[in-house]
Parts: C-alpha cells; structure tokens; sequence
C-alpha cells in the first residue's frame, strides 16, 4: 500500500500542467460551493432567526386551540403555575405575552395592528425589539405611564412623532370595544418593513386591562433557547409536565411549516449545488484519467508482468485521483475559508435588494454561516462523484491483456 501511494503520488507530477489544471478545477469548485453554501445558509438562517425572535420563539406555550385560531378567548387561564415549570427546566429563556389584534389612531390616521403586552425585563432576555430602539427608550418596568413602543415605519404612516398621544382599541373578552390613550416613548426599526407597519408593543398589564383577562391570564409563553438545546426533547419535557389538555405547546417548526419547507428546500439547494458544480469536473477527471491510461499501456503491462495485481492497478489510480482531490479541497477550502472569514466581519451588502430581503425578515447585509454539517455532506458527495469518475479508467487499465499491453508502443 505504501509503495502504491508512493508510485501514485509520483505519478502526480509527471505530467504537471494536468495536474495543475485538475488540481486548479477542482479548488474553484470547491471555493464556489462553500461560498455558495454559505451564503445560503446564512439566508437560511437569518431567515429562520427572524421568525423564531417575531413569531412566538422555538416553543410557544398557549392556551389550546390558539395557533388554529389566534383569539384572546384562547388564553393560558394559570399563568403562574405554567411560570413554575418553565422555571423548573434549566437554561431556558422566556416571557409571557398578551396579543390581540386591534387598531391604533393618531391625530391625523388610523391603522390596524398587533397589540403586544409584555413584562419588558422578561422581554429583553428573549426578543430583539429592545435593543431596535432607534428614538426614545423602551418599555420602563412598571409602565407607569401608559406607555408604548411603535415601529419607526408605523410613526411615519400615522405622522406620529415621540412623546405624543395615540389611542388603542380592541375588543375585550365581552366583545365589547376597549381603548386606552397612549404615550409614544419608543420607535424600532427590524428588518421587516411589513413588521414595523403593524405591531406595538406596551406594558403586560395595561394590555390584559384593554382585553379584559385577569392577572393570572396571559395570551402566551415565548420559549426560547440557547444554542446546544435540542428542541424536540425540550418541547418533549415541557410536554410531559404541562397539562396538554388545556395548553398547546409547538415548536416553530409545528407553526410554520412554510418557514420548513423553505428551509428544506435550502438543503436541498446545497445538494444542487454540488451535483452542478462537481459534473463538469467529474467528467473532466474521467476523460483526463483515460488519457493517462492510454498513455502507460505499456507500463502497466510491465507492473503486471512483475507481479501487480488487476486490483493494485485499480487502487494505484484511485490513490492517484485521491490525491488530486486532497489537494484540490486544500487549497479551495482554506481559500473558500479565508474568503468567509473577511466576510463574516464585513458581510455581503445587498441594500440594492433591500426591499426584497426585507419581505423575508432578512437584512440588507448577509452573512456568512458555516453549518459543518452540509459542509461534511458536501465534501463526501465531492469524494464520491470524483471517485466514481475514475472507476471506469481504473477497470479498462486493471484488464488490458499482458502479452499486448507489453507489446504497445
């Protein structure tokens, strides 16, 4: 084994503009698809980021029935208890919320909108609104002075500046119309244009007054996780010791299968990518073996003459071929990862696209993520499709015929 690796590597160099131009196809294939993967997966995941933060965390704990019809008469009736055992598991981060839909009104225009009541100290441990702050301040803990935050996007429809007053109405739980004057002290900006437009957020007990719930009422839990946590034995213990009969508890992939779907579809891109990318090279490395072949009949006839076995013939051309894929992933991978890491730190502006991105919660700025995962899959079909590529060479020089293969000029 060691004297064919030693013949194979060898072999390499013997004609070096081939196996330069291998060697140089295979690393640009290599620098393109962990490019290309990285930047899916960081869409992906920005993606998946922005709707896990907005849209009720990695678990949502709600009364029963709410994710089919999202109405405040489907509320979590025991708040503290479901608080207990939320504390009970170790590491987990989350906040209670009041959601119902409502209308907003300022002095010149009205709109419709999500009212959002939160505990703001709990608040800032699980969404990002907080620190999206772009004027004024967030929500004070007490939320003494009906306060409230609006998206800069939604201030700009209703021509509503900090400090001044805007009114919010929702039905309550008599279906009767509850409102409340508010005072602007905040405005965020998120990626998502379309969010800012449409959600406001004040203080959790001035909201469950508007509805009509009690203090032991809340619309839902935001569970959310750090990274290392499996979601499914999380949302599996919180299962087994909240009363399922009375809460629904889903992940986001059970409330956003869209969001799945598109996100699998990522996946699947990264396998595209390959297959598009690998082809072309995986028939240049064929056409260019049996070059090769061709051109050592006689030697092979010599090595089977001495003794080389049909199968060290087909391994030798194998650790050949090896060993050009080596160097090609080499090279293309710590270019393809120095490349990453700039851009990790810069990020790859698409503010020409911004409008668009912004339709998928994504900022205008992306950036790179390796997920090691599609990155071992990756190189393992590149192994495979380059090695297939040279099976056919191998079996045509392991069966020339001795006495002619000696005999060839």
């Amino acid at each position: 084994m060691a004297l064919l690796a030693k013949i194979a590597w060898r072999n390499i160099w013997r004609n070096p503009r081939r196996s330069g131009v291998l060697i140089s196809a295979l690393a640009v294939g290599v620098f393109s698809f962990l490019g290309g993967i990285a930047y899916i997966d960081g869409f992906s995941l920005q993606m998946v980021n922005a709707a896990i933060e907005r849209q009720g965390g990695h678990i949502q704990v709600t009364g029963a029935g709410y994710h089919q019809n999202p109405t405040i008469r489907s509320y979590v009736d025991r708040k503290d208890e479901v608080e207990a055992e939320l504390l009970e598991l170790p590491d987990l981060r989350f906040a209670p919320q009041v959601r119902t839909p409502g209308m907003i009104t300022s002095a010149d225009q009205s709109a419709g909108t999500v009212i959002i009541g939160v505990d703001p100290d709990r608040e800032r441990t699980v969404s990002g609104i907080p620190v999206s702050i772009v004027e004024g301040v967030y929500l004070s803990t007490d939320g003494a002075d009906n306060e409230v935050v609006i998206g800069e996007a939604l201030a700009q429809r209703l021509n509503v500046l900090l400090g001044e007053r805007v009114v919010l109405m929702a039905n309550d739980l008599d279906n009767e119309i509850s409102a409340g004057a508010f005072r602007v002290i905040g405005l965020f900006r998120t990626n998502s244009t379309d969010y800012d437009k449409a959600h406001v957020y004040l203080h959790q007990r001035q909201a469950r007054d508007l509805v009509g719930y009690g203090a032991n009422q809340v619309s839902a839990f935001t569970v959310h996780l750090d990274a290392g946590q499996d979601l499914s034995e999380v949302a599996g213990q919180l299962r087994a010791s909240l009363p399922t009969e009375e809460l629904e508890i889903l992940t986001w992939r059970d409330r956003s299968p869209l969001l799945v779907m598109m996100s699998d579809f990522m996946n699947v891109a990264n396998v595209i990518l390959v297959i598009i990318l690998f082809s072309a090279i995986a028939f240049t490395l064929a056409n260019s073996f049996i070059m090769v072949i061709f051109e050592r009949i006689h030697e092979i006839g010599i090595m089977a003459a001495g003794g080389i076995r049909p199968g060290q013939i087909r391994l030798m051309l194998y650790l050949e071929a090896l060993f050009i894929v080596v160097l090609g992933m080499l090279i293309g991978g710590m270019l393809a990862f120095a490349l990453i890491v700039w851009w990790s730190s810069v990020g790859l502006d698409l503010t020409n696209f911004s409008e668009a991105m912004h339709s998928f919660g994504v900022a205008a700025v992306l950036y790179p993520y390796v997920d090691w995962e599609h990155v071992a899959s990756g190189f393992a079909m590149i192994f495979i499709m380059v090695l297939l590529s040279v099976l056919y060479p191998a079996i045509k020089a392991s069966r020339f015929k001795i006495v002619d293969a000696m005999h060839h000029v």
